[in-house]
């Protein structure tokens, strides 16, 4: 039994275990482990999760309502391609939403996220020590959800979330093809980080958002 399994078996109900697939699709396709146009195998993916067809779909339709597949009948699902035509408008509705994060809902204890970002802080020396890029992904990423837990707006959350899916792959697929720019971006990280843990450690959430927004727009076309 893999890890993967055992930690859906442990899962509390049904919500649960969906969230758990989605979340591991989801970062499989934004650290482009499944890069745009990979075909996704329903048999395989039922077999990995030890589960049958009816919840993946479940999951696949809900990744499918973020444009990170598609669906094509009686072909298959694929990974989606980047869409040049709406990437633009997508990267505003991300800024948006992370304005909407600090100001609606903001929990009133930071120390989580705080400590999040300390830990971030200590991984993204480690990127910077030794670039790598499905490294640098990953950590682009938990820093992103470490900074939409600031709401506890539940609905919030997953609109930000998705709106990253839609437009984190537009970096790292440039990045990928250009050193000296990947090196630039690992640095910019982790000064991004630190901007971020700085402003929480101070409970200034206006600062978080600012550093946020200014570091989406920095990645848009």
């Amino acid at each position: 039994m893999n890890k993967l399994v055992k930690t859906l078996e442990a899962a509390e109900g049904v919500q649960d275990r969906l969230s758990i697939m989605y979340n591991t699709l989801r970062h499989r396709i934004c650290t482009l482990h499944y890069p745009p146009g990979m075909r996704l195998s329903e048999a395989d993916l039922a077999k990995e999760f030890a589960c049958s067809r009816t919840p993946l779909r479940r999951v696949l339709a809900w990744l499918e309502r973020e444009e990170l597949i598609a669906s094509r009948q009686g072909v298959g699902t694929f990974v989606t391609t980047m869409n040049a035509a709406s990437l633009a408008q997508n990267f505003v509705v991300r800024a948006t939403l992370e304005r909407a994060i600090v100001e609606i809902d903001p929990t009133t204890d930071l120390v989580t996220s705080l400590q999040r970002f300390e830990a971030l802080n200590g991984r993204c020396a480690e990127l910077n020590a030794k670039p790598n890029v499905v490294d640098f992904a990953r950590l682009d990423m938990e820093a992103f959800d470490a900074f939409v837990e600031i709401t506890e707006n539940l609905a919030l959350r997953a609109s930000g979330k998705s709106y990253y899916g839609r437009t984190t792959r537009h970096q790292l697929h440039s990045l990928a093809k250009d050193i000296d720019w990947f090196n630039a971006a690992c640095e910019n990280l982790g000064a991004h980080v630190n901007n971020i843990h700085s402003a929480i450690a101070v409970k200034n959430l206006e600062a978080a958002a600012y550093y946020q927004i200014a570091y989406t727009r920095m990645l848009a076309p």
